[in-house]
């Protein structure tokens, strides 16, 4: 996949002039997304990862074959929240054959913020259509266009590669997956233990075969083991790896929420079952964990019964899978 600055564009000019009208203009915006690649023509960009930044660009030109242009009115009003609604300064007037231009940068931190972007537009989907309107005398024309927010880790498009044996495609009926954190099944030792009836778990650093050894992972400090002992950097990595792991496991079990259609899954279970470490394990363990809370508000699957909250009692029969003696 390419990188880099791509552009996606949908532009439609839809120009109307009155006879006697001494003023004519079309317009183009154009939306990038830094490091992302091209959407398919026609599309627009998609945004797969955050924090992102979505680059805004405008034209405007004269397309009047003898006089000069006067726009009186050009706006942006999806952008007007952030700053821009008015990215050039009416009325103004552009010599024959002559064009403006005019550019605009927005950080989105997280796909919520992408998403109420989309949902500024009035439209149920997961896409913004951003229009600049042009105004003259006799006369109005529009270009937009369109930016979609991909839910983390569904980058909207990829099929797997040919040669990735660990890639399992996942039919998608367009509906959001649910997904609880590493907080949910930490106190709801019912959902817990429909989890592991699916089978063990191999998490590299530990096999997790029963309730105890999977509250354990969710529930001891990364840093510390079980005797109040500091474990190194590394170790700490890996274990808070594992927990993700063990909770990205149980949402694909249960709910059906595969990261990255289980690619980044495959990935963080043969980091754990390797030697891999240092700063691969973090973005693993970050990237599991953003995954894990992305379907925090995605209904459950009806007829799943989590079963009620027990924290003491979850905390009291929890056991280090990662200790001498429990692996």
């Amino acid at each position: 996949m390419q990188r880099g600055w791509k552009a996606a564009a949908m532009a439609a000019v839809l120009g109307v002039a009155g006879a006697a009208g001494a003023h004519e203009f079309t317009c183009e915006k154009r939306v990038q997304v830094k490091g992302e690649g091209q959407g398919k023509p026609g599309e627009g960009p998609k945004v797969t990862k955050f924090p992102a930044t979505l680059r805004f660009t405008y034209r405007l030109r004269n397309v009047h074959p003898s006089a000069r242009s006067v726009a009186n009115v050009v706006e942006d009003p999806l952008l007007g929240r952030y700053g821009f609604g008015n990215p050039f300064p009416a009325p103004m007037a552009v010599e024959v054959g002559g064009t403006r231009d005019a550019s605009f940068e927005l950080k989105l931190n997280s796909v919520e913020e992408c998403q109420a972007l989309a949902a500024s537009d009035g439209k149920s989907d997961d896409s913004f259509d951003s229009a600049l309107q042009v105004k003259w005398d006799l006369g109005e024309t529009q270009c937009a266009a369109r930016v979609t927010c991909c839910t983390p880790f569904d980058d909207c498009e990829m099929a797997c590669p040919p040669d990735d044996p660990y890639c399992v495609e996942t039919p998608s009926d367009g509906a959001r997956s649910a997904s609880r954190n590493a907080g949910f099944f930490k106190v709801h030792e019912g959902a817990l233990e429909q989890c592991l009836a699916l089978g063990r778990i191999d998490l590299g650093v530990a096999r997790v075969d029963g309730l105890e050894q999977a509250l354990g992972l969710l529930w001891a400090s990364p840093g510390l083991d079980r005797d109040g002992g500091v474990r190194s950097e590394e170790e700490a990595r890996r274990f808070e790896l594992a927990r993700e792991a063990l909770v990205t496991t149980c949402n694909e079990r249960l709910f059906g929420a595969s990261a990255k259609r289980g690619r980044t899954l495959d990935e963080a279970l043969r980091s754990l079952r390797g030697n891999a470490g240092g700063e691969g394990l973090e973005r693993l363990t970050a990237e599991l964990r953003r995954h894990n809370e992305a379907g925090a508000r995605g209904a459950l699957p009806g007829g799943f019964d989590a079963g009620r909250a027990t924290p003491a009692h979850a905390s009291s029969i929890a056991a280090d899978p990662t200790e001498p003696g429990h692996e």
